[in-house]
């Protein structure tokens, strides 16, 4: 459920918990979460697929890939009915899966009201960037530009469904340059996939001390960095612990 609400210098522009979801919102909110895991992971395997389809003579499988493909490069594929649609379905559900979420802004500045340009460095990464996903589709978020590592940003089914649900860049600093000279707001997990290994259900952990770029980047620009916290994304979902220094 979204809501607007005002405590001294902070602003909750969403307010969601179990008790105020029903059955039929938990299920909603369950299909939006496995569908978001099953985009993200057919998105890192698409070229595996694509090769197996081809090798084992599926080419409807294949054809169908190349599809999706095209579709995913066409301009203005976020513009239309069914993309509006499904960020709004997306929106509205998601929150609805979990035990509770609520996204405050502190200090009072909200987008897409009037504010400095702002880098938003999204924490922690964990294991599949649940927080960095529900800000992606926050209304108040829809002008900002979200980005995510380059391979899955050109995979074909991520950036389609990324592209129909929020507005999507890739984090190549090429990419980043060109969005932050252009005077865009900009989102991104600095921690990437270093930060997503460290994950763990007893102990927040972040992978930043190493990461520059970003800064470089604001510095040169004369950006705002806006650090973005994501309380509980460690306990979200297990993953294999252990043999840290290798990660």
């Amino acid at each position: 459920m979204a809501v607007v609400t005002e405590s001294e210098n902070d602003v909750t522009v969403l307010q969601s918990d179990s008790e105020s979801v029903g059955m039929l919102e938990s299920i909603f909110g369950a299909i939006t979460v496995s569908f978001f895991i099953i985009i993200w992971l057919a998105s890192a395997i698409s070229p595996l697929i694509l090769g197996f389809a081809v090798a084992r003579g599926f080419y409807s499988v294949a054809t169908a890939i190349v599809v999706v493909t095209v579709i995913a490069y066409l301009p203005g594929i976020g513009n239309g009915p069914i993309a509006r649609r499904l960020r709004m379905f997306i929106d509205k559900h998601h929150p609805s899966y979990y035990d509770g979420v609520s996204i405050v802004f502190e200090g009072g500045e909200v987008p897409p009201a009037e504010h400095r340009q702002t880098f938003f460095a999204v924490h922690p990464h964990g294991a599949f960037c649940i927080g960095w996903a529900m800000l992606f589709t926050c209304p108040n978020m829809y002008k900002v530009r979200f980005c995510f590592a380059p391979a899955l940003f050109i995979s074909p089914f991520f950036r389609l469904f990324s592209r129909c649900v929020g507005k999507p860049g890739s984090a190549a600093r090429p990419a980043m340059n060109s969005y932050l000279k252009a005077g865009e707001d900009v989102a991104l997990p600095p921690g990437g996939f270093e930060e997503a290994t460290l994950t763990s259900t007893t102990q927040d952990r972040v992978f930043i001390k190493k990461r520059y770029g970003f800064v470089r980047l604001c510095l040169k620009y004369g950006v705002a960095i806006r650090p973005v916290y994501a309380f509980g994304e460690g306990s979200l979902f297990n993953n294999v612990q252990g043999l840290w220094n290798t990660r």
